[in-house]
């Protein structure tokens, strides 16, 4: 199966997995557990995850849909592929589900997280906050049913209820999230992608600002676990929060609003043995000169 996730992120990092997947294994001590602050579609983790690269995963996402979807298509994939076969798709459901969405309140598991699947599967790009495929009139070259193909979808959601048992799902603050592993920090490696500086309130539900961008740079600081960072390529990645840490910029396609090849940053944690900088198919990071 080429795509775990059933969810579509732009910029999504499960292109990473081959990346990852080396860079774990060449570790002296080689971590058994793999976690993700800032899941969102978690593509990357469910790969390593079905490969065997590691033996469980942490997928915390603070969006209370996001959260909610792993949770309900994890703990109820039978219910939850009722619902992906006999939705109906068109502009009259889509805003029954976004309501849900916008009002989590009084729904459970299931119907929220159903609600975050539908809009990511039939908005453009799978933002939530964007508009449907095909606009509210439909008269778009694609439509909203464009990217809900349900049996692949519901193959998906059973791949992952059946590694449900090495899945674990937390709604925190990122912060948070991984202050908590340092309980594990011998065993456990951290991939995080958090909200970029630019564009962060677009695509995101709970952006981070200014504070959280340095909070989150001085606790890695610390950090005892091995961890891995990607983050947009603005030179105050590379130039003030990560100044001091190994960093270099890669090449990564997005589809946000309009396909394109950006540039990005990665960041790798002091102690961290770096095999190669092959981040994603035939495209080679480049070190950023300290000086």
């Amino acid at each position: 199966m080429r795509y775990l996730s059933p969810l579509r992120y732009p910029g999504g990092k499960a292109r990473l997995a081959p990346y990852l997947k080396r860079l774990i294994e060449a570790q002296q001590h080689r971590p058994s557990q793999y976690a993700e602050p800032f899941a969102g579609g978690a593509g990357a983790a469910l790969h390593l995850l079905k490969d065997g690269t590691v033996s469980s995963i942490h997928l915390n996402d603070l969006n209370p849909g996001i959260a909610a979807f792993w949770r309900g298509a994890l703990d109820y994939p039978n219910e939850f592929c009722d619902l992906v076969r006999t939705a109906a798709l068109n502009i009259d459901e889509w805003y029954v589900q976004r309501d849900i969405y916008s009002h989590p309140a009084g729904h459970n598991d299931l119907e929220l997280g159903f609600a975050t699947f539908y809009l990511n599967r039939t908005n453009r790009s799978g933002i939530l906050d964007a508009r449907p495929i095909g606009g509210f009139d439909q008269s778009g070259r694609w439509k909203i049913d464009a990217r809900f193909n349900r049996e692949s979808l519901c193959a998906r959601i059973q791949a992952i209820a059946d590694m449900r048992h090495e899945i674990y799902v937390t709604e925190q603050e990122g912060l948070d999230f991984l202050a908590a592993l340092q309980g594990i920090a011998d065993d456990v490696f951290v991939y995080a992608d958090p909200p970029y500086l630019v564009q962060g309130e677009g695509l995101y539900l709970h952006a981070f600002d200014a504070d959280d961008h340095v909070a989150l740079a001085e606790l890695l600081a610390e950090a005892a676990f091995p961890w891995m960072l990607t983050y947009d390529n603005d030179p105050r990645i590379t130039e003030r929060l990560y100044a001091r840490g190994r960093c270099a910029t890669f090449e990564i396609a997005h589809t946000a609003h309009r396909q394109h090849v950006g540039q990005e940053a990665v960041i790798y944690s002091p102690r961290l043995n770096v095999p190669d900088l092959l981040i994603t198919r035939g495209r080679i990071a480049r070190w950023v000169d300290a000086s």
